[in-house]
């Protein structure tokens, strides 16, 4: 009782009244699904769609009309939403959202009656046809109003047969006489000579279907242009007798050679001529299409003189973009030259300054650093030869030695720093640890892990990584006031990223004052002479992560 009372109450739907119906649907459907009730189920869910139809949210109604049609396809009673989507698809039309009208035209033809009247596919082709003419797209355009004028011409024939009138005999007769042409496999030269003979007694209707059939035949055999004179002929015959069904027929085959020639504007010139003979049911679309054709023609007509001035200066451009290219490509040998000469200063800059600390950790390490390894040895030996007053002075002698031993090991740390000995013969990784190990600072814990650099790799690519983390590493000593510091070095197939993080101080990145910003600079221009890439990221109290990434390929030419 409660859902037939859903139903009676749902049938009165309005646009004025939405409000009220929308609960009484949705408690029909929950009842018509809890009985498996699928024709209730789905005319509940299709009067959903229409509230929301009335309502102006179209893309529910889509939603409840798709839903709508999977349960009335297990029925077979899916056809009942052809003219919901049609409508559906009219307002997404106006709304120029054409994919969409399209998907619903498409979708209203699905489920359109393929038999009896047939007036909602016949309406539903129409529609696309007039989707794909605003689009400009001719050819689907006049495929679809070929469709929809057809299934026209049958209902207006299936009335005609009825009413017993003159044109459904008209029709008739056409196939009785197309009919008798295929059976007896006429050729052209007879109909040629049945012309020739029909024009000298002057039978004008004989005439007109012979020429219809010599188009016909000539088509058939793809002689274009023979059937397209031979169909000419016919239709200015059957003009002039009058012969609507003849010009009719005659019109339609001239709109459907055009369409196999490829001349969509003249076939749908002729397939307008047709649905005027035909019917003038369509008269609007028609006229709407002649508009559209003769704008179309016009603005043809434009491009043509648009292309003719275009031609007057083609040699003017032509010579324009040919200077233009002679430009581009002179620019880019520039750019490349100018590369090449940074490249080569930036690798000389590189070799003099290796050179330069080279020559200086060598005077370090072979002069001062064995002096003061002399003058320990000495001291150590007068040491033992002397008598000490007493303890204070044997105690600052010993002070003495340790800060000579000291001082030495700070030129060898200074040495070592100034050009890694083993780079060349253990690889990055294990200079790196050295390194490390050398800073002597109880406040910052350091950890390593390094990948791919255990043994010797490039000296350019090495050594100027190791003056970026030494760069790096110094900076964080001064300024990071850090607890820890995690350095890692990763090389594979194609990429080495170098990643030097502090918990520190921080900075504000964007800010002009940097810290240590001219070694930031020195370290950036180092990196890109291999191509990579600096980033830095740091805010105030968060610390200061640096990331390097440099291609294995990234050497400079």
């Amino acid at each position: 009782m409660r859902l037939t009372a859903a139903e009676k109450t749902v049938a009165y739907l309005t646009a004025k009244n939405t409000e009220e119906i929308l609960p009484v649907a949705r408690i029909g459907l929950n009842l018509a699904m809890m009985l498996h009730d699928k024709k209730v189920t789905g005319l509940m869910l299709r009067s959903i769609a229409a509230i929301y139809f009335f309502k102006g949210n179209y893309d529910s109604t889509a939603h409840y009309c798709d839903k709508a049609a999977n349960v009335l396809a297990a029925i077979n009673q899916q056809h009942v939403l052809a003219d919901d989507y049609m409508r559906l698809a009219e307002v997404y039309a106006r709304q120029k959202n054409y994919d969409k009208a399209i998907s619903l035209y498409n979708a209203a033809i699905d489920l359109a009656p393929k038999t009896g009247t047939r007036q909602t596919l016949m309406f539903a082709l129409s529609g696309l046809g007039r989707l794909y003419e605003a689009r400009q797209n001719y050819q689907e355009a006049l495929n679809y109003y070929k469709q929809s004028f057809d299934i026209g011409d049958s209902i207006d024939f299936v009335k005609k047969a009825k009413a017993n009138t003159s044109e459904a005999y008209s029709h008739s007769f056409m196939g009785d006489v197309l009919g008798s042409m295929k059976q007896k496999n006429i050729q052209v030269p007879d109909i040629l000579k049945t012309i020739e003979t029909k024009k000298a007694l002057s039978d004008t209707l004989a005439l007109t279907i012979n020429y219809f059939n010599l188009g016909q035949l000539y088509k058939s055999k793809k002689m274009y242009p023979q059937a397209l004179d031979a169909l000419q002929n016919c239709l200015q015959y059957a003009t002039q007798i009058n012969y609507t069904d003849m010009q009719n027929s005659a019109v339609n085959e001239i709109a459907d050679l055009y369409g196999q020639m490829g001349n969509y504007k003249q076939s749908l010139f002729y397939l307008k001529k047709h649905a005027a003979l035909s019917t003038t049911k369509n008269s609007k679309t028609i006229d709407e299409l002649q508009t559209r054709y003769e704008i179309t023609q016009r603005e043809d007509q434009l491009l043509k003189q648009q292309f003719e001035i275009t031609k007057r200066n083609y040699w003017m451009v032509g010579i324009i973009v040919f200077v233009l290219l002679i430009l581009l490509i002179v620019f880019i040998f520039y750019k490349q030259a100018q590369l090449k000469q940074r490249n080569a200063a930036m690798q000389a800059i590189i070799e003099t300054e290796e050179s330069e600390r080279r020559r200086i950790a060598q005077d370090l390490h072979d002069s001062v650093s064995q002096t003061m390894s002399a003058a320990k040895i000495n001291l150590t030996v007068i040491g033992g030869e002397l008598p000490f007053v007493n303890e204070d002075q044997r105690k600052r002698f010993e002070k003495a030695i340790n800060l000579v031993d000291y001082g030495f090991r700070e030129v060898r740390t200074i040495s070592h720093n100034m050009m890694p000995w083993a780079l060349h013969k253990t690889g990055l990784a294990q200079v790196v640890k050295q390194f490390i190990e050398n800073i002597e600072n109880n406040t910052i814990a350091i950890n390593f892990y390094s990948k791919g650099f255990d043994a010797p790799f490039d000296d350019t690519i090495e050594i100027i990584l190791y003056r970026v983390l030494q760069e790096s590493v110094n900076n964080v000593m001064k300024h990071a006031n850090a607890s820890r510091l995690d350095i890692s070095l990763i090389r594979d197939e194609t990429n080495i990223s170098l990643t030097i993080e502090d918990n520190g101080l921080g900075f504000d990145a964007a800010s002009s004052e940097t810290p240590g910003g001219m070694g930031l600079n020195n370290l950036r221009s180092r990196i890109n002479f291999l191509k990579g890439k600096v980033e830095l990221d740091s805010q105030v109290g968060r610390g200061t992560l640096v990331s390097v990434y440099v291609p294995v390929t990234g050497k400079p030419l």
